[in-house]
């Protein structure tokens, strides 16, 4: 039974990330991994290989290959059991503000704070996304609840925090600051408290980065904390070309992890006409980033003021995944209203209105963020775990509002009302370079190309289409589409004098055409498939089986390339592969006639007499008289009796 008003809101909170999670089933957002999505899962899939400790210095965070490896073991290998579990954390996440706001200031900033977070947008869509944000706001607020939550911080609860904020380091090394912040704060507070939490919680910390940076220095030789990236990102938010937000610098030509790592270093070391690995670049580039505050401060101050607005600004800058994309194809992100909008006016009421019973742990909490994120950038995942301790200073505000107006009269409110619209001007003023973020028009793009590289050209084309409608002028996708165009016709041409060729039995000639129109960058399913027949009619048997799973790999559902394959299988002797081949294309074409038929000989040749006659008489039902195969179901009769 659910009674009180805290399991209301849990279960709204579970609910709207559900809905979310099936509205994204199919959609590019769900069915496609982009950039920093598909690293991490590639990762742990290495990592659930056995290869769990990798041979270089981490580069991206090291915590979530793990994490999804974890789920992919004792659940499988699918990303929605990765939702799945991050809607659990989501929902917990709302949890833990409502028992920080009810021990701190009463059960209904708790109970408000939580309805927040559960419908918040910017959260919802980001417990569905294979990236960090969700674990680290559900590793944080555990943390702060375990500090502050639940009265007084005993000693086991400072330990167990800091394991806490040792994870969420190893997610994003941002929280360090939080963690020295504690520490200062600690030592303020006077000696006893540093003894008795501070270094119990700075004990936790450690008991998990240690190892990762023991692990770094074993394999790259160098030492650092979790990755060699830190300077590299600092440098991409401080130097001339700047924005305040992330935005690749001019040399990098991707910013597919892998690909970023080696044109950093490769670009350091041209630089300086030396040889300097991962961690050497990484500090070349910090050196870069200071100097240039160094020695150029006006500019500088310039780019502080613009990280200030865009950390403020309601706009959600992505250095990933956009929430506004995928808000187009998931309805719930429209349903939803509550975000940084709200959140982060009202909160700075509550720090600067709601000075009784102060908190400075959540205050030192939103300082390390914001520092982090003028430290380094600005994006929509860096600033989100501050929403938290924001929506609980909103929820006080708020209510004290309400009870300041029904005991005094709205005009009492005068001072506050003023000092909120002066607050909602940087919020929800958008300038046009804001703007553009939000346009979408570079995420349709590159999700057409990441299907593009698919083979996936007909939604590829789609999704170019659709950027160019937002935007005419975009080159980019203007340069794809006509691309997409002139392959396509080409391909056309090559599937029609390859079948040509298929036909007159000149199996040679297919395959060559076949391969020339996969080294054209033609890699469309039917290509491989073809290929694959060619190759089977040549004898070629491994380069035929080779040709259809990767037909397959590129469309999981293509039944003929199932049938195809299961031909090679039988050919090779392997007859329950080719069983289990076959079955896999009836699931997706029940009525495939070939297959039925081969399934039939295959289940009469292990004396499968029962299933050898369904498969047949299934056959025969659809294909009407057909003395041949009546004679065989016969025979299989007799055999029966």
């Amino acid at each position: 039974m659910l009674g009180k008003p805290i399991q209301w809101v849990l279960l709204v909170a579970a609910a709207l990330r559900l809905v979310y999670l099936y509205q994204i089933q199919g959609t590019p957002p769900g069915d496609a991994l982009l950039i920093d999505s598909e690293y991490y899962h590639l990762e742990a899939l290495r990592i659930v290989g056995g290869d769990w400790l990798g041979d270089r210095v981490f580069f991206m965070n090291p915590f979530y290959p793990y994490f999804l490896a974890l789920i992919y073991v004792l659940l499988g290998e699918s990303t929605l059991w990765v939702g799945l579990v991050q809607v659990g954390m989501g929902t917990a996440l709302c949890w833990f503000v409502y028992a920080i706001g009810h021990t701190l200031w009463g059960e209904r900033v708790g109970l408000l704070a939580a309805a927040l977070l559960a419908g918040y947008g910017v959260l919802i869509f980001y417990d569905g996304a294979l990236l960090t944000a969700s674990p680290i706001g559900f590793l944080n607020l555990f943390a702060l609840y375990l500090l502050i939550g639940r009265g007084e911080a005993t000693p086991v609860r400072c330990l167990s925090a800091g394991l806490l904020l040792g994870l969420s380091t190893a997610a994003r090394p941002s929280v360090m600051l939080f963690a020295v912040f504690l520490l200062l704060w600690f030592y303020v507070e006077g000696r006893y408290r540093l003894l008795k939490q501070g270094l119990l919680l700075w004990c936790g910390i450690l008991l998990i980065v240690l190892p990762v940076v023991l692990r770094n220095y074993a394999l790259g030789g160098e030492w650092g904390l979790t990755t060699s990236s830190a300077g590299m990102n600092f440098y991409v938010g401080n130097h001339q070309q700047a924005t305040g937000i992330y935005a690749q610098v001019p040399f990098l030509t991707s910013a597919e992890p892998d690909r970023e790592r080696d044109e950093f270093v490769r670009e350091a070391e041209r630089r300086c006409q030396c040889d300097l690995g991962p961690s050497g670049a990484s500090r070349y580039w910090l050196m870069q980033g200071l100097e240039f505050i160094r020695s150029q401060p006006l500019d500088y101050a310039s780019l502080l003021l613009r990280k200030v607005y865009m950390f403020v600004n309601r706009v959600e800058s992505q250095n990933n995944l956009s929430f506004y994309f995928t808000r187009d194809f998931a309805p719930v992100l429209h349903w939803v209203k509550a975000g940084w909008w709200l959140v982060l006016p009202m909160g700075l009421g509550g720090l600067i209105f709601c000075r009784s019973a102060r908190c400075p742990v959540l205050e030192l909490y939103l300082l390390s963020y914001l520092a982090a994120c003028l430290l380094f950038f600005v994006s929509s995942e860096y600033r989100l775990p501050a929403a938290p301790a924001l929506a609980l200073y909103a929820a006080r505000f708020m209510l004290d509002g309400v009870e300041r107006a029904r005991k005094s009269g709205v005009p009492s409110l005068g001072s506050r009302l003023v000092l909120l619209v002066a607050f909602m001007v940087p919020v929800l003023y958008v300038d046009s370079d804001a703007a553009r973020l939000m346009l979408r028009r570079v995420d349709y793009y590159n999700y057409g190309v990441l299907y593009e590289r698919r083979g996936d050209r007909n939604i590829a084309a789609a999704l170019f289409a659709q950027s160019l409608q937002i935007d005419p002028a975009f080159r980019p996708a203007r340069a794809a589409a006509d691309r997409l165009q002139a392959g396509a016709s080409r391909r056309d041409n090559w599937m029609e004098e390859g079948s040509r060729a298929y036909a007159n039995g000149d199996y040679e000639h297919a395959r060559d055409l076949y391969l020339n129109a996969v080294e054209k960058g033609n890699v469309q399913p039917e290509i491989f498939n073809n290929l694959g027949l060619a190759h089977y009619k040549l004898g070629d048997l491994s380069a035929a089986e080779a040709a259809f799973e990767e037909a397959l790999a590129r469309r999981e559902e293509y039944v003929k390339a199932y049938y195809n394959l299961a031909l090679v299988c039988i050919a090779n002797g392997a007859l329950a592969r080719a069983d289990s081949l076959l079955d896999k294309a009836l699931e997706g074409e029940p009525n495939y006639g070939q297959a039925l038929y081969k399934s039939g000989e295959l289940a009469a040749i292990a004396g499968d007499t029962a299933r050898a006659l369904s498969r047949w008489e299934n056959l025969l039902s659809l294909v009407g008289q057909d003395e041949t195969l009546r004679s065989k179901i016969d025979s299989l009769k007799g055999i029966a009796r």
